[in-house]
């Protein structure tokens, strides 16, 4: 005995089960897909957080240094008056102990410079110390920064992939809301059959031994109807808590677009008051040991100018890289950079 078929179920979406259905499903698969841009994102901001801060800690090693020669030339002239008998000891001792406290600084920069190092490596997918050789040339900071167009409110929600998962979800939960409706209503669906029985292979959907078979089934729970209102009513919850979500998402993005911004604009001017603060304190220095090498001051006057630069150049420095962190915070507010715009100097 030989038989052979094949049979077929359609469910006729006629109260848009299906379809509500089949669009909270793509909703939410697109939800998931801005979850990944919101991942890349937060990943590439870390990495270029991390780039500029080695830049950063790099330059401070490169300005501790310098003011360590500067103190070493110090001490020297210090040591020559003392020996010609034009100084004293108490001199002497000071400028070493600054130079010494300069020096101090040297190891933990190194190691913040190393740290960084291997973070950047990680953050990209390689050991901690595959990157070493190649980020130890030090770069510097960006001598100049973009000033950031400002975008629309509707530009920065289009631009940020959270506010997009957001507002997907919230397009799913809505969705949900009509598949659970469409339960209140039949389900009719529409069932196909082919087949064929014969005592012989070769007979098989020939003649008498083919079968056909077609029918309507329908598929009420109306005696579910409490537990069908329930949960509608909970879709509905859930729609309205994607909701507020959403809001919410709209709202934060709007107020670290807006105070990222103002602190992007802020630092980059502070770091150029301490260029010019840095400037003079350098000149200051500079003079403060042309006078004391002369005799027209004492050595007091010398270490408070050379104490004044050492503070005053690192706090340039770090407001240098603030202006940059600041920066990679607008584009990660921005979720990317926004339309290129025209290059000043802070």
């Amino acid at each position: 005995l030989y038989q052979a078929g094949i049979a077929a179920q359609w469910e006729l979406d006629m109260f848009g089960r299906l379809r509500r259905a089949t669009e909270s499903q793509a909703a939410q698969l697109q939800a998931v897909g801005a979850d990944l841009g919101a991942l890349q994102v937060a990943l590439a901001g870390q990495v270029a957080s991390s780039y500029f801060e080695l830049r950063g800690l790099q330059q401070r090693l490169q300005v501790a240094e310098q003011n360590v020669a500067i103190q070493t030339q110090t001490l020297d002239i210090v040591s020559a008056r003392v020996n010609a008998g034009r100084g004293t000891e108490f001199d002497s001792v000071r400028a070493r102990a600054q130079l010494e406290r300069t020096r101090a600084a040297l190891p933990s920069l190194e190691a913040d410079i190393r740290a960084a190092m291997h973070r950047i490596a990680v953050l990209t997918g390689q050991p901690p110390a595959a990157l070493v050789d190649t980020l130890a040339v030090n770069t510097g900071l960006p001598g100049s920064l973009p000033v950031i167009p400002v975008d629309s409110p509707g530009d920065v929600l289009r631009r940020r992939p959270d506010v997009a998962a957001a507002e997907r979800r919230l397009a799913a939960a809505t969705a949900r809301i009509g598949v659970a409706t469409a339960d209140l209503f039949p389900r009719f669906t529409l069932s196909g059959l082919l087949g064929s029985v014969a005592t012989d292979g070769g007979d098989l959907f020939t003649g008498p031994a083919e079968s056909r078979r077609v029918a309507l089934g329908v598929d009420w729970t109306f005696l579910d109807y409490g537990k069908v209102k329930a949960r509608i009513e909970a879709e509905d919850a859930s729609s309205r808590e994607a909701l507020a979500n959403y809001q919410q998402a709209v709202l934060v993005a709007l107020e670290e677009t807006e105070t990222r911004l103002v602190r992007y604009q802020r630092s980059r001017q502070r770091a150029a008051r301490l260029v010019r603060a840095s400037d003079d304190a350098q000149r200051a220095a500079a003079l403060a040991r042309t006078r004391y090498e002369q005799g027209f001051i004492g050595y007091f006057e010398v270490l408070a100018a050379e104490q004044e630069l050492t503070t005053t150049r690192d706090a340039q420095v770090r407001s240098q890289a603030a202006v940059t962190q600041a920066m990679v915070d607008v584009y990660r507010a921005l979720a990317g950079a926004p339309a290129p715009a025209a290059e000043s100097k802070p």
